[in-house]
C-alpha cells in the first residue's frame, strides 16, 4: 500500500525547481497554493505552464474566494450582470484557457494538470478527477463528451484547455459545497445591452450541483486533495511507491518571483478583464420626445468603435436633438461604461 503524507512543505518555486537532488527530479510535482486570490493563483499557473521545464506532470491544486471566471475570448457583458458582481463584492476574472465561465468560491477546489503535449488526453485527465470522487465514495460518477465531470445528470465538475508546442494543461472546478445561489446568480447575464451580433464564445449552461448536495457522500477540500493527489499519482506516476509532501506556494511569489507579479498587475487590469473582449454590438432604444431611434453601437477592445443611426423621415428638431444626445452618450474611443 502507498503511504500518503498529507503535510506540505513549504518551499518557493525556484527553490524546488532548482533543486539538484535526484530524489526531487524522481518526485511527483505537487503544487497547493494557500492563496485566496484569483489572480495570483492564475498567475501561479501560468508561471508553472510557461516557465517550468514540463518534463513531467505537475499537479497544482487552489482555491479562490468569491469571483467569477470568464474565458479567455468571451464577453463579460454576455457572461454576468456585472452591476451585481460589484454590489455583492465578486471579483471579476478572465482567465489565459478559452472555455466558458464558471463561479468560484471558497466551495469549490480547482485543479490543474499540466503535461508534455504527448502526454495530453483530455479523456484521460476528466477520467482521473472522477476516480478520485469514486474512491471517496461518491457514486453514480461520469464524463461527459465534453470532458465534465457529472454525478448522475448533475455537473459537478466543468473544465478547459490549453495547448502549446510543447506543453498542454487541463483546468477545471469542482463544486464541493458551492453557494450555487449565488452561482446561479452571478452567471445570470444582466440587459443593460442588448447584444445583437458578437464574436465571442458563450458559455453552454448545463444543470450543475455540488458534492454535498448528493444523497451519496459527505465530501470537504482536504478529501478532495487527498484523493485527486493519489490519483494523479497513480496514473502518472504509478512506479512511485508512496505519496510525498505537496510543494505550499502563495503570497511570498507576489515578492520573490517578477514573472508572477507581471502576470498578476495584467490580470488585475482593464486592458486584459475589458479591453480582450472580442467585437461585438449592441442595440440601444434612443427616445427623443416621445420618438424611439433604434441605435446601433459597435465595441471593439472594450471601446466604441462606431455608431450607427438613421435620422431618415424625422423631423429637423428631433433630428438635431439626436444628434446631440448621440454624441453625447457615445463618444468613439470610450470605454464601455462597466
Amino acid at each position: 500500500m502507498k503511504r500518503f503524507i498529507p503535510f506540505i512543505t513549504s518551499l518557493s518555486i525556484s527553490q524546488r525547481f532548482h533543486s539538484k537532488s535526484p530524489a526531487a527530479n524522481l518526485a511527483p510535482v505537487i503544487w497547493i497554493s494557500n492563496s485566496l486570490d484569483p489572480y495570483l493563483n492564475l498567475s501561479i499557473e501560468e508561471f508553472l505552464f510557461r516557465k517550468v521545464e514540463i518534463e513531467k506532470p505537475i499537479l497544482f491544486l487552489f482555491r479562490n474566494r468569491k469571483s467569477v471566471i470568464i474565458g479567455r475570448n468571451q464577453n463579460p457583458w454576455q457572461e454576468a450582470d456585472l452591476d451585481k458582481l460589484d454590489r455583492q463584492e465578486i471579483l471579476l476574472v478572465r482567465r489565459r484557457s478559452g472555455g466558458g465561465t464558471v463561479y468560484h468560491d471558497e466551495g469549490n477546489t480547482n485543479y490543474s494538470v499540466m503535461v508534455p503535449r504527448l502526454q495530453f488526453n483530455r479523456r484521460k485527465n476528466a477520467e482521473l478527477v472522477a476516480s478520485a470522487l469514486t474512491q471517496m465514495g461518491v457514486n453514480a460518477v461520469n464524463v461527459t463528451d465534453r470532458h465534465d465531470v457529472c454525478v448522475e445528470d448533475f455537473k459537478v465538475s466543468g473544465s478547459a484547455f490549453r495547448i502549446t508546442n510543447a506543453r498542454a494543461y487541463h483546468h477545471g472546478t469542482m463544486l464541493i459545497n458551492s453557494d450555487l445561489a449565488q452561482l446561479r446568480g452571478a452567471l445570470r447575464p444582466s440587459k443593460k445591452f442588448d447584444i445583437v451580433d458578437s464574436k465571442a464564445v458563450g458559455s453552454v449552461k448545463s444543470p450543475v450541483t455540488s458534492l454535498s448536495g448528493t444523497a451519496n457522500a459527505s465530501v470537504n477540500h482536504e478529501q478532495f486533495v487527498k484523493h485527486v493527489c493519489k490519483a494523479f499519482i497513480q496514473h502518472y506516476y504509478p512506479s512511485i511507491n508512496y505519496f510525498p509532501r505537496p510543494n505550499a506556494i502563495g503570497e511570498s511569489e507576489l515578492v520573490n518571483n517578477e514573472f508572477i507579479q507581471t502576470g498578476y498587475q495584467e490580470l488585475k487590469s482593464w486592458q486584459w478583464i475589458f479591453g480582450q473582449t472580442p467585437q461585438f454590438s449592441s442595440s440601444i432604444k434612443l427616445q427623443i420626445d416621445q420618438v424611439s431611434i433604434p441605435v446601433t453601437v459597435n465595441y471593439k477592445n472594450g471601446m466604441i468603435e462606431q455608431v450607427e443611426y438613421n435620422l431618415e423621415n424625422m423631423c429637423a428638431n428631433i433630428k438635431e436633438k439626436a444628434k446631440v444626445a448621440i454624441t453625447k452618450a457615445f463618444q468613439i474611443g470610450d470605454r464601455i461604461q462597466t
